[in-house]
C-alpha cells in the first residue's frame, strides 16, 4: 500500500500533470462561484478535450476542477446568499448571517478549513477502502448488479424532481439512446436508421455538451442579468446586496482557520457522515450536507442558535461535502456504480481513455486509485487556498452578466465535439441534445438520471442478458443480496414518493396559514399560485409525457420485430418502463393544464390587473434613464408575475406624488413579450444563435465560422448590456479573436481538419 501511495504522489510529479491540476483547480474556483456556469458545465467541455490529454492530465483535469469548486461554491452562499452547488445550501443557514454581522472572514475562514480538512479525512477513509475494494465485485452477480445500477439511476434522479415517475423516465431515456449503435451482447447495429455516425452510437461528450452546457447557457441568455441574480435553474431572483468585506479580512480569515479546530470533534463527524453518504450510490452531496447539518443541530447544547450564524453551521455542512467526494470513488473505482453525475462523467471520461472499472480494476491499475486519491486531497487544498486568497474578486465576479458567457461556452461546444471524435455529426448531437435538455430541466425532470443512464446503459444490458440466462423467470429473487436491495430499491422510491407528496401538503398548509385574514376568493388564488409554480408549462408538460409516450412504444415495437431476443432484450424492457411511465404521467399533466387554461379565462369586459409602481422605484427609473426602456422590465419581476407564459398585464408608472401631483405625466408602458419581460422569446434567440454557429462552423470552418459568430453575437446580441455601438463592437472583436484563435490552435496543435462546405 504505501509503495503505491508513493508512487500516485510521485506520477503527479511531472510537469504537466501539475501544470494540469493546479489549472484545474483554478478553473474550479473562479468557474464555482458562478450559479450554474460551473461544476458540470466546464466538465462536459473538458469531456470534449481528454481525446489528446494522457491518463493522469485527465484525472487532474477532472478531479480537481470537482474538488476546488466547492469551496468557491460556498463563497457566493456566504457572501450574497446564493449557492451556486446544490450541497452549498446548508452553508447559507449560518454563513449568511455571521456575514451580515461584518464577519465574513471568519466565516469563510471556517467554511474553507471545513471543506479541505473533511476532504483530507475523507481521502484516508478512501485508502482503507482501496484495501478491501477487490473484494466488492467478489459479492455481487449480474441481478445485483442490476438492481444496484437501478437504485443508483432512480435515487440520484429522484433528488432534482418532484416526483417519482420523472426520475424514471429520465433514466429509462438515457437507456434508449444507450441501445443506439452495436450492442454489447450480439455485435449487431440497431437504432442507427442508416446513420454512419450512430454506428459508434451516441457521443458522451455531445450529450454532456448538450444537456449541460446548452440549456444553462440559453437561460442566462433568457434573464440577461448578473450570475449572482440567477439560481442554478437559470431563473432570476430578487437582488441581494453582497457583503462587503471590511479591514481586517485576513486576521478574520486567520481566526475562522484557528477555530475550526476548536470544533474538531464536529468536522470529524461531518467528515464522516460525508464519507458514508458517498460510498453509497445515489445518495448525494445535497442529502449529505444537509444530513450533516441536521445531525450536528440535534446533537448541539446550542440548537436553538443554528441559523443565527453559529460555526457549527458551517463546519456541519461544509466538512462532508469533499469527503462524500472522496467516499464516492469507492463505488465507482469497485463496482463502476456512479452517485452522481459528475462521477458519470468521469467513467465516461475513463471509458474514452480505455480504463473498465469495476472487478479486477485496482489489480490492473494499482496505482491509479491511490493517484486519484491524491488529485482530490490536493485539489482540494489548492482550491480552498486559492480561493481564499481570490474571495474579495470572486465576490466581484458573480456581477458579471450572464449573456458575456454565452459565445465563449457555445464556440467551445462547437468545436470540442469535433476534437473529441473528429466527426460533424457529433456537432449536431450536441443541437438535438441542447433541446432536449432544455426541455427536461424546464419539466424538472432529472439530468442526472438522463446522463447515468447513458453512461451504465451497456453494463446494464449485459446483466441483464446475464441474470436472464443464468436465472431464468424470477428466480434470481431467490438470491438474498438480491432481493434485500431490490427491496430496498422499492423502499427508497415508496418514501421518497411520500417525501415528495408531504413537501407539497407541507406548502398548500403554510400558505393557508399564512392567509387566514384573507378571503376564501383570495385563499383559492393563492392555491392556484402555488400549483402554478409546482407546474408552470402544462402545456409543454402535456408535450413531452404524449412524445414520449409514443417514441416509447415506437422503440419497443421496432426493437421487438426487427431484432432476435438477445438484441432486443433491453430494448423491450426498456420502452415499456418509459411508456407505461409516460402514460402515468398523462393525467396530472392534462389536469394541470385544464387549471391552467381556466385560470386564463377573463370574465366579459375585465380588463387585464394593473400594478403601479411604488415612487421610490420611480426614482430609480428616472436616474436610469435609457436603461429602464431596455432592461427595467427586470425589475417588475418581484411585483407582479404573469398569470400565463403571456405577459398580459398593463404596467402603469406614476411619478411620485401621484398621477395628478405629479411635474411629470408618464404614458403607460405595457409590456406583451413572450415569457417573464420577454425571457422565452430570448430563450428561443439564443438557439437559434447555437445554430447559427454551428451552421457557420459547417459552412465556412470553425475559425471563421466561430469568429463571425461572435463579432455577430457582440453586435446584435448584447443591446441589453452594452447600448452603445462600439462597446459592442470591441467585445465581438476581441470574443471573435479569442475563439477564432483557439479553434485554429486546437485544431492546428492536434493535426485535425475540416474540410468547410463552402
Amino acid at each position: 500500500m504505501l509503495t503505491n501511495l508513493l508512487h500516485g504522489l510521485t506520477a503527479l510529479g511531472n510537469g504537466p500533470a501539475l501544470a494540469y491540476l493546479v489549472g484545474g483547480s483554478i478553473v474550479g474556483v473562479i468557474l464555482g462561484v458562478l450559479p450554474g456556469v460551473g461544476g458540470l458545465v466546464m466538465l462536459s467541455i473538458v469531456l470534449s478535450l481528454i481525446n489528446h490529454i494522457n491518463l493522469t492530465g485527465t484525472l487532474c483535469l477532472f478531479l480537481a476542477v470537482n474538488a476546488a469548486s466547492y469551496f468557491s461554491a460556498s463563497i457566493t452562499s456566504i457572501l450574497l446568499n446564493t449557492p451556486s452547488h446544490p450541497e452549498a445550501f446548508a452553508v447559507t443557514f449560518d454563513g449568511f448571517p455571521m456575514a451580515q454581522r461584518g464577519e465574513a472572514g471568519r466565516a469563510l475562514g471556517i467554511s474553507a478549513t471545513s471543506t479541505c480538512i473533511g476532504g483530507l479525512i475523507g481521502c484516508v477513509f478512501l485508502v482503507g477502502f482501496i484495501q478491501i475494494i477487490n473484494v466488492l465485485p467478489l459479492l455481487f452477480h449480474p441481478p445485483e448488479y442490476v438492481a444496484l445500477i437501478t437504485i443508483a439511476m432512480l435515487l440520484v434522479g429522484t433528488l432534482g424532481t418532484d416526483a417519482a415517475s420523472k426520475a424514471l423516465i429520465s433514466a429509462g431515456l438515457g437507456l434508449i439512446l444507450s441501445t443506439i449503435g452495436a450492442s454489447p451482447v450480439t455485435g449487431s447495429f440497431r437504432f442507427t436508421m442508416s446513420a454512419t455516425g450512430l454506428y459508434g452510437g451516441i457521443s458522451l461528450v455531445a450529450l454532456a455538451l448538450g444537456a449541460f452546457a446548452i440549456p444553462q447557457m440559453v437561460l442566462v441568455f433568457g434573464t440577461a442579468s448578473a450570475v449572482a441574480r440567477q439560481d442554478m435553474m437559470g431563473n432570476e431572483m430578487d437582488s441581494i446586496d453582497a457583503i462587503e468585506l471590511q479591514r481586517g479580512f485576513g486576521k478574520q480569515v486567520v481566526g475562522g482557520l484557528l477555530e475550526t479546530f476548536r470544533h474538531w470533534f464536529a468536522l470529524t463527524r461531518a467528515a464522516l457522515i460525508g464519507v458514508v453518504c458517498g460510498v453509497i450510490p445515489g445518495i448525494g452531496g445535497f442529502a449529505a450536507n444537509f444530513l450533516s447539518y441536521g445531525v450536528a443541530q440535534q446533537s448541539s447544547k446550542h440548537r436553538d442558535l443554528f441559523g443565527s450564524g453559529i460555526p457549527e453551521g458551517i463546519i456541519a455542512p461544509e466538512g462532508s461535502s469533499l469527503a462524500k467526494e472522496a467516499g464516492g470513488m469507492v463505488p465507482v473505482i469497485g463496482l463502476g456504480i456512479p452517485g452522481g453525475v459528475g462521477n458519470a462523467l468521469l467513467l465516461a471520461a475513463l471509458s474514452i481513455k480505455g480504463i473498465q472499472v469495476g472487478f479486477g480494476f485496482s489489480k490492473a491499475y494499482p496505482v491509479l486509485p491511490y493517484e486519484m486519491t491524491w488529485i482530490i486531497a490536493l485539489g482540494g487544498l489548492i482550491g480552498t487556498a486559492s480561493g481564499l486568497l481570490a474571495a474579495p474578486f470572486l465576490a466581484r465576479v458573480t456581477k458579471v452578466r450572464g449573456p458575456i458567457l454565452v459565445p465563449f461556452v457555445f464556440a467551445l461546444a462547437v468545436v470540442g465535439p469535433f476534437v473529441a471524435t473528429t466527426s460533424f455529426f457529433a456537432v449536431m448531437e450536441v443541437l438535438v441534445f441542447g433541446v432536449i435538455g432544455f426541455a427536461l430541466r424546464r419539466l424538472r425532470y432529472s439530468l442526472a438520471s438522463f446522463v447515468i443512464g447513458l453512461v451504465l446503459g451497456p453494463t446494464l444490458e449485459d446483466n441483464i442478458f446475464l441474470t436472464h440466462n443464468v436465472f431464468p423467470g424470477v428466480s434470481f429473487l431467490e438470491r438474498p443480496l438480491t432481493s434485500v436491495l431490490f427491496a430496498l430499491g422499492i423502499l427508497a422510491m415508496v418514501l421518497k414518493t411520500r417525501q415528495l407528496r408531504q413537501g407539497v401538503i407541507k406548502a398548500r398548509r403554510d400558505l393557508e396559514e399564512k392567509q387566514k385574514e384573507l378571503t376564501s376568493a383570495e385563499r383559492a388564488q393563492g392555491l392556484r399560485e402555488l400549483e402554478r409554480k409546482r407546474n408552470p408549462y402544462p402545456l409543454l408538460g402535456v408535450v413531452c409525457s404524449i412524445s414520449m409516450f409514443v417514441f416509447s412504444g415506437l422503440y419497443t415495437w421496432y426493437g421487438a420485430t426487427k431484432y432476435n431476443l438477445q438484441a432486443a432484450l433491453m430494448p423491450v424492457i426498456v420502452g415499456s418502463v418509459v411508456a407505461l411511465a409516460a402514460l402515468w404521467r398523462l393525467p396530472f399533466e392534462i389536469q394541470a393544464l385544464v387549471r391552467h387554461n381556466g385560470e386564463r379565462k377573463l370574465p366579459p369586459g375585465e380588463a387585464p390587473p394593473s400594478t403601479v409602481l411604488e415612487p421610490a422605484e420611480v426614482g430609480a427609473i428616472d436616474a436610469e434613464g435609457q436603461r429602464y426602456l431596455n432592461e427595467g422590465q427586470r425589475y417588475l419581476n418581484a411585483l407582479a408575475e404573469p398569470k400565463s407564459p403571456v405577459l398580459s398585464a398593463s404596467v402603469v408608472v406614476e411619478p411620485p406624488g401621484g398621477p395628478v401631483g405629479g411635474a411629470v405625466s408618464m404614458p403607460p408602458i405595457v409590456d406583451r413579450s413572450w415569457g417573464r419581460c420577454g425571457s422565452y422569446t430570448r430563450e428561443v434567440v439564443a438557439f437559434l444563435w447555437f445554430a447559427g454557429v454551428t451552421l457557420a462552423a459547417w459552412l465556412l470552418g470553425f475559425a471563421w465560422g466561430i469568429g463571425l459568430f461572435c463579432l455577430a453575437y457582440g453586435l446584435f446580441a448584447m443591446k441589453r448590456i452594452f447600448p452603445k455601438w462600439h462597446a459592442r463592437l470591441i467585445f465581438g472583436m476581441v470574443a471573435a479573436g479569442v475563439m477564432a484563435g483557439l479553434a485554429y490552435e486546437m485544431l492546428h496543435l492536434l493535426h485535425l481538419t475540416f474540410t468547410p462546405a463552402l
